[in-house]
């Protein structure tokens, strides 16, 4: 039987696949339509907010396994304070905040993209024109959210057969 808290990381991440369904329109109609550049940008901001609530639910759900009874959102290192043994599950999230390409790197880079004003854009001048730089931060498109999200769903259903395997 599927916990409860696995039953809620799966709706999250499934309400987020429905939403980037919507975001995977043709780029000609945002620039036609400028209201299509704002629901955009909202469609993308909410898939990105459902995913973060997931991972919250994910470490809920594996605080639960461990018979943590918790009701508060937890980050890695209060799921580690709560669980002082070693575990495959705290040892699989370890490894992927350590990776710079994982799901758990990207959703970090996205909620600090979220949750901070953007920088301010240099002005174009005679002076500076030689200097071009890439835009640094999250990747927004569609292609990479959707991305972490199946990387999310398997890390998620590993994590409860692992546990209903008991």
């Amino acid at each position: 039987m599927a916990s409860q808290w696995f039953s809620l990381t799966s709706q999250k991440l499934h309400l987020a696949k429905i939403l980037l369904a919507q975001l995977e329109q043709p780029i000609e109609q945002a620039q036609i339509n400028p209201k299509n550049t704002l629901q955009n940008e909202a469609v993308t901001q909410g898939v990105i907010e459902l995913l973060l609530r997931a991972r919250s639910t994910l470490m809920m759900m594996i605080a639960q396994h461990h018979q943590q009874k918790t009701s508060e959102p937890l980050t890695l290192e209060g799921l580690k304070t709560r669980i002082p043994y070693d575990t495959q599950d705290l040892e699989d999230l370890e490894t992927l905040q350590r990776s710079r390409t994982s799901w758990w790197s990207h959703l970090e880079q996205l909620e600090k993209a979220l949750t901070q004003p953007p920088v301010p854009k240099k002005t174009v001048s005679a002076d500076n024109i030689i200097a071009v730089s890439a835009e640094d931060g999250a990747d927004r498109s569609a292609e990479s959210l959707q991305t972490t999200l199946a990387a999310m769903t398997d890390f998620a259903r590993t994590v409860e057969d692992r546990h209903n395997e008991w």
